[in-house]
């Protein structure tokens, strides 16, 4: 019996698939012979002013596309499932896994504080000291305390990105190759 190997792909509120990280986050997974499944909640986000009840509205509206997507898909033909997310996809992947008790990886791309909060242990991380919404100290604590490969990036923002062009490309590709590395 081949292999059967799954990656889903969990944009960011502002970062979509087509965005460096996730683009070759993606490319990387199908090289490795995964079948690609990407979840689309964007819209949810649309016109909110990021305010914390309108951002746990659109959470929630995301989550339920996020299941709605998800809940499709038999994972038990698949032997390998990846979760590959950016910013807030990290959060709907964690949450997913955990609350529908699916065996997966993860690839967290920036990932928000909460994400560590569903226990989700081995799955490798990527930030920047830079990055205005994370708490890279804390961070540190829970990546330790889940077993989680955290990479952090000396002045990278959100989007693994510094004033220096050349230098992000060398932040990409050095986050890509540990990506490929990290899955199998």
């Amino acid at each position: 019996m081949n292999s059967k190997k799954l990656a889903i792909i969990l944009p960011g509120t502002g970062y979509h698939k087509d965005k460096p990280l996730l683009y070759y986050g993606t490319k990387l997974a199908l090289e490795k012979g995964y079948d690609i499944q990407h979840v689309d909640y964007l819209e949810c986000f649309n016109g909110i002013r990021y305010l914390d009840a309108e951002m746990a509205e659109a959470s929630e509206k995301a989550y339920a596309k996020t299941e709605e997507t998800l809940d499709k898909i038999d994972f038990s033909q698949y032997t390998e499932v990846v979760f590959i997310g950016k910013s807030f996809g990290t959060l709907m992947g964690a949450r997913y896994a955990s609350e529908h008790k699916v065996k997966a990886r993860h690839v967290w791309y920036t990932p928000v504080l909460e994400t560590y909060d569903y226990g989700i242990r081995g799955a490798i991380a990527f930030t920047g000291s830079g990055d205005p919404i994370a708490d890279t100290a804390a961070m540190r604590v829970k990546a330790e305390e889940n077993g989680v490969s955290l990479h952090i990036y000396e002045d990278a923002n959100h989007s693994l990105e510094t004033k220096d062009t050349l230098h992000n490309i060398g932040i990409l590709q050095e986050a890509i190759r540990l990506t490929k590395e990290y899955l199998r």
